[in-house]
């Protein structure tokens, strides 16, 4: 029996994709990309905000429309342990509807209620992985115990489960001896891995046993809460050149009423100071942010602090989002409510004005030199490459175009830079 996997929301839900694929392939299932070859097709759905559930909404009804007669489907994950009854009532379509489970539970469930008829002799020692061949995701905790007020990740995914540094340190060691250059170590907050298996924060004890590997790689950390980055972390990224420096530091809002709404244990002047110093010690890192508009009560005057805090603080990078109302959740009762429309204009007003500085930024790298991580040809005859910088995450950062490339792929490179088109670069190799 061959199945055909449909991985919905963050890089999180990726790499519980990849570890049931592995889980399967154990079993004697084969996988397909070609959904007319599939008898069992699987969908790793998200139900974090109200666009992840009618993405993954739709891609069930459209799925169901487009798979084979016979093919069997299984919808999985975030969006089923939150709304498992009401999705077995609105979709009886579906042949399965499966909680989030261990990574063997699943298989097993799967194996229960259709058993393949033919096993396939699958070569586990290939990388099975859902990312260019550069780079991987490698989940170092699950669940989250920061309880902000508008999150749904502890309703769904519970509080906070450390994995093991050795186990952690494997993975690594795995990735790399199949290919694999960068290592991106992915939680809902690193800062706090550790502490409930270790009794205190051990992201910097993670990056010690990582970095004494000797190997050569890129550490990418994402994602990191603001107040808990420590000196102690920040020495350990200096000391390092592997370990990229970059930083994802969702901050949400800056407004000291709002933050202390969301439950987010930082004030405005908490961040700036962090800010500050990352910049003083590390003069070349890269910041990237995420900020929420229209959380409930948000009045112009609490978005204008945040605009002119966009302006002052000139991230690298910056995700903006619209709040999505979430029963459960302790925003969800705050009142009053912004409107859709003024949510859309107040995340359209930030992006403009971080197109704007990104553009500036861009301009000033004109001419330098940088590595450059090698990714995919963008034609069949290889002349032009995509890769990024340490300063880009991948997918959700820009990257760079590459000419004058011909080796392969996976390789770090200098390249220099020669122009731009909105978040992306143009340049050459060295």
């Amino acid at each position: 029996m061959k199945f055909y996997l449909i991985s919905l929301g963050c890089a999180k839900n990726l790499v519980d994709s990849e570890n049931i694929t592995k889980c399967l392939l154990r079993y004697g299932y084969g996988i397909t990309d070609n959904i007319e070859e599939a008898s069992l097709i699987i969908i790793n759905t998200c139900g974090f905000i109200q666009d992840a559930k009618k993405e993954s909404i739709d891609t069930i009804l459209t799925t169901l429309q487009e798979k084979p007669k016979d093919a069997r489907l299984v919808v999985y994950g975030c969006l089923v342990q939150r709304y498992r009854k009401e999705l077995e009532n609105l979709i009886p379509e579906v042949d399965l509807f499966l909680p989030i489970l261990s990574y063997a539970d699943f298989a097993k469930e799967i194996k229960r209620s259709f058993p393949p008829q033919r096993e396939f002799q699958n070569s586990l020692q290939k990388r099975i992985f859902f990312t260019p061949p550069s780079y991987t995701y490698i989940k170092i905790a699950e669940g989250c115990r920061n309880l902000c007020s508008y999150c749904t990740i502890p309703l769904i995914r519970g509080p906070l489960k450390s994995f093991p540094v050795e186990d952690i340190v494997s993975q690594v060691k795995d990735a790399l001896d199949k290919g694999v250059y960068e290592i991106n170590l992915i939680a809902q907050d690193v800062t706090v891995y550790g502490t409930d298996i270790y009794g205190k924060p051990s992201l910097d004890a993670l990056l010690e046993s990582i970095v004494s590997l000797e190997r050569d790689f890129w550490i990418r950390l994402l994602y990191l809460y603001p107040q808990r980055i420590s000196p102690e972390l920040v020495k350990i990224i200096q000391s390092d050149p592997r370990i990229v420096k970059y930083m994802d530091i969702p901050i949400q809002h800056v407004n000291n009423r709002i933050l202390k709404q969301m439950n987010r244990s930082y004030t405005k002047e908490i961040l700036i100071q962090k800010i500050e110093m990352l910049r003083e010690r590390i003069p070349s890192i890269a910041l990237r942010t995420s900020l929420i508009v229209g959380f409930p009560t948000e009045s112009e005057d609490d978005f204008q602090e945040m605009v002119d805090f966009v302006q002052q603080i000139q991230f690298d990078h910056l995700g903006v989002f619209e709040y999505s109302h979430e029963e459960d959740t302790n925003a969800f009762s705050l009142r009053p409510r912004v409107s859709s429309p003024v949510k859309r204009k107040r995340r359209r007003i930030l992006m403009d004005i971080q197109k704007k500085l990104v553009k500036s930024k861009n301009k000033a790298l004109t001419g330098k030199i940088f590595p450059c991580l090698i990714e995919l040809p963008v034609d069949e005859y290889g002349s032009v490459w995509t890769g990024r910088m340490y300063s880009q995450a991948p997918e959700v950062d820009g990257i760079v175009y590459v000419t004058g490339y011909n080796e392969v792929m996976g390789k770090v490179v200098n390249i220099r830079i020669k122009s731009f088109k909105d978040y992306d670069l143009l340049s050459e190799c060295v």
